[in-house]
C-alpha cells in the first residue's frame, strides 16, 4: 500500500462513519505535502487531514463529528476574547458558517486546513480571529494602536517637548509599523495588550509554550522599533551622526512601556 492510501486508510480507520472517498482525500493530501515541503509527510496531522477535507467535501456525518470534536474548542477559544455570553454565542455560529460552509464567494475555511499541525489549534486560532473582528476589530486595533503610541511617547521630558510635526511622526510611524506586522504578530499583540489573555493561554491557542509566545511579543517590539528608525530617519531627514541619539531615545521609551506591558501578565 502507497503512502496516501494508508494515510486514507489511517483516516478511515480514525472516522469509520465517515466515508470519503479516497480521491478527494489523495488530492488534499497532495496539497498538504506540498504546502509542508521542509516537513516529512510523517509529520502531518493525517486522521485530522482527513476530517477536514471530509467536511471541505461535505460527506456524510462529517460536519457532526468536526462539532461534536472541536465545538467545546471553538467556545473556548472565543470566550478568551470576547466577554458577552450573546457575542459569544452569536461568533461561534459564524465560525461554524465560516469553517464548514463558506459563503456565496468563500468556500468553507476548513478546507484550508493541510495538516501542518493539530486541528484542535487551527480551530482555536480560527475562531479566536473571528471573535476579534467580531464587531470590534476597527475599535480594538484603534485602541492597540494608541495604546502603544501612547506609551512611545510616555512622560520622559525630551519627548514632552516635541511639538507639531515631529510628534506627529512619532505617533504616526507607530501606528505604522504595527500595521506592517505580520498577521501572526498582529493577532498575538491584539489578544495581548486589547484582550488581556496570559501567555498561557495564547500559547494553547497556537500549539507553542509561553517562552515561545514571549519571544514572539519581543520580536514583534523589536520590528516596531527598527521599522520606527527607518521611518523616521527618512520623514525628518535626520543627519547620519544624529540619529544614533534619536534611535536611542526612541528605543528607551519603547523598551520601558513594552516591558511594563508584558510584565503585566506573566504566568
Amino acid at each position: 500500500m502507497d503512502q496516501v492510501a494508508q494515510a486514507w486508510a489511517r483516516g478511515r480507520a480514525a472516522f469509520p462513519q465517515i466515508r470519503l472517498p479516497q480521491a478527494p482525500f489523495e488530492r488534499h493530501y497532495a496539497r498538504a505535502l506540498a504546502a509542508g515541503s521542509k516537513r516529512s509527510p510523517t509529520e502531518l496531522a493525517v486522521e485530522d487531514l482527513y476530517l477536514a477535507c471530509a467536511c471541505a467535501a461535505r460527506v456524510s456525518g462529517s460536519a457532526a463529528a468536526f462539532e461534536a470534536k472541536y465545538t467545546s474548542v471553538m467556545r473556548r477559544a472565543i470566550s478568551r476574547v470576547l466577554p458577552n455570553p450573546a457575542a459569544r454565542d452569536e461568533v461561534l455560529q459564524d465560525a461554524r458558517q465560516a469553517l464548514l460552509v463558506g459563503s456565496a464567494i468563500a468556500a468553507p475555511k476548513i478546507d484550508t486546513y493541510l495538516g501542518q499541525g493539530p486541528l484542535e489549534n487551527w480551530v482555536a486560532v480560527a475562531a479566536i480571529r473571528l471573535a476579534i473582528s467580531h464587531g470590534r476589530a476597527e475599535s480594538a486595533e484603534r485602541r492597540l494602536r494608541e495604546r502603544v503610541g501612547n506609551d512611545a511617547l510616555g512622560s520622559d521630558p525630551e519627548l514632552l517637548l516635541l511639538k507639531g510635526e515631529i510628534r506627529r511622526e512619532l505617533q504616526a510611524a507607530v501606528k505604522e509599523a504595527l500595521g506592517r506586522l505580520q498577521e501572526r504578530e498582529r493577532l498575538v499583540m491584539r489578544l495581548w495588550l486589547v484582550s488581556g489573555s496570559t501567555l498561557a493561554n495564547i500559547g494553547k491557542a497556537f500549539g507553542v509554550t509561553q517562552q515561545t509566545v514571549s519571544r514572539w511579543l519581543a520580536d514583534a517590539r523589536d520590528e516596531i522599533l527598527r521599522d520606527m528608525q527607518r521611518t523616521l530617519a527618512s520623514r525628518l531627514k535626520i543627519a547620519k551622526a544624529e540619529l544614533p541619539d534619536f534611535a536611542r531615545l526612541i528605543q528607551s521609551q519603547l523598551e520601558i512601556s513594552i516591558s511594563r506591558l508584558l510584565g503585566r501578565g506573566k504566568s
